[in-house]
């Protein structure tokens, strides 16, 4: 009895262990078939959809036949442009003109002290009266001498003593009176003389200033001739014309206006414009166009083919300015290089690298690059 009860729980046991195991098989299977299914997902090609055309705003260009005028706003200076100082070193006693004020050849700007030239003077006549003296006195004693050589009286080496001393004074009398010469001239100096008519556009000393010899006190200009002064670009300047037509004008009235003709032109540029300073020197310039006067001068350029873009279309590659050109056949932008010839406010004068007929971009070349493919706004 007891063995039946025990081969009935063993029975149930050994089913119950077979079931497990029957479960188990299924559920490994289950979980290999869910991972194949999962590799298989992730191995199905993923579909990319293609990035829109860059739409682009352009024109197509043409060549024109221009005329530039290149305009460029400066001032008038004076032609002739004098520094003035005392030829002594002194204390400025006096000083009578001021910044703007016109004066006329041969009047007294400034004085100095007098004093020591005074007395340098006092003293050059002290000693030329010396030397008088001394040379009157080596004059007799020669002419004594001369008269007693023949009778044998006195020796050759006592004549020739007295000639010596005779020649001494007189050296020594041309010193003396040179010496006086030169402080009646240091006594002159002490007055600074205006050496023409003009106008004094710079001061650089006040009374009771120590000046040097030479130091810079006015600056003279003359008002006889005048000249307009520019800062001008590189471009111009490249462009070789045998006889510029160049006009003048008052900035603040246009109707005011004279010709020019060219000066000169600074070998180098401004170290932080990189511009050159071009002078013009006026033809009868009209009365209200002064020194100082702010004017506006412009330089008719000769005819020439040229493209113009606008300022919008510029970019560039490395140091070179260059515009974006679509490709009709790609619709791919291409980057030309250009060259230009001016500027304005609102276009480029170009005068190689663009060819009529090409379709350049006009608007938002920042955000472009070569090879990029485009297609055209509409209306274009």
């Amino acid at each position: 009895m007891i063995f039946r009860i025990y081969q009935k729980r063993s029975s149930s046991i050994v089913g119950w262990f077979s079931r497990y195991r029957v479960w188990r098989q299924w559920l490994g299977l289950w979980i290999l078939i869910s991972g194949l299914t999962a590799c298989y997902d992730d191995a199905r090609p993923v579909t990319v959809e293609p990035k829109p055309i860059r739409p682009v705003k352009t024109m197509v260009v043409s060549s024109v036949k221009t005329t530039p005028v290149v305009t460029q706003v400066g001032d008038i200076e004076a032609y002739q442009q004098t520094v003035l100082g005392f030829r002594i070193a002194g204390r400025v006693l006096e000083r009578r003109f001021d910044v703007g004020d016109l004066v006329h050849q041969g009047a007294i700007l400034a004085t100095l002290d007098p004093s020591n030239a005074n007395n340098a003077l006092k003293q050059a006549n002290a000693e030329l009266d010396n030397a008088k003296s001394a040379a009157t006195l080596a004059r007799r004693t020669l002419a004594r001498m001369e008269k007693l050589l023949p009778n044998g009286a006195i020796s050759h080496s006592r004549y020739d003593e007295a000639k010596s001393d005779w020649q001494a004074a007189a050296s020594q009398l041309k010193r003396a009176q040179a010496a006086v010469k030169d402080a009646q001239d240091n006594l002159q100096f002490t007055h600074l003389i205006a050496p023409q008519d003009g106008v004094i556009n710079e001061t650089n000393a006040n009374p009771g200033q120590v000046v040097s010899a030479g130091q810079q006190v006015f600056k003279l200009a003359d008002n006889g001739q005048l000249d307009a002064v520019f800062e001008v670009p590189e471009q111009v300047l490249q462009t070789r014309i045998e006889d510029p037509q160049i006009t003048v004008s008052l900035l603040s009235n246009p109707e005011i206006k004279t010709r020019a003709k060219l000066r000169d032109i600074t070998p180098q540029a401004d170290p932080y414009t990189r511009t050159y300073r071009v002078r013009v020197t006026l033809i009868d310039p009209p009365a209200l166009m002064g020194l100082g006067a702010i004017v506006k001068g412009q330089l008719q350029l000769p005819t020439i083919d040229q493209v113009i873009v606008p300022k919008a279309a510029l970019t560039r590659q490395g140091d070179q300015p260059a515009v974006y050109v679509v490709d009709r056949q790609s619709s791919e932008l291409r980057l030309k290089l250009i060259s230009v010839t001016r500027y304005s406010d609102d276009a480029l004068y170009v005068s190689s690298g663009l060819d009529a007929g090409d379709q350049v971009v006009i608007a938002g070349v920042n955000q472009l690059r070569p090879g990029l493919k485009v297609r055209l706004m509409q209306g274009e």
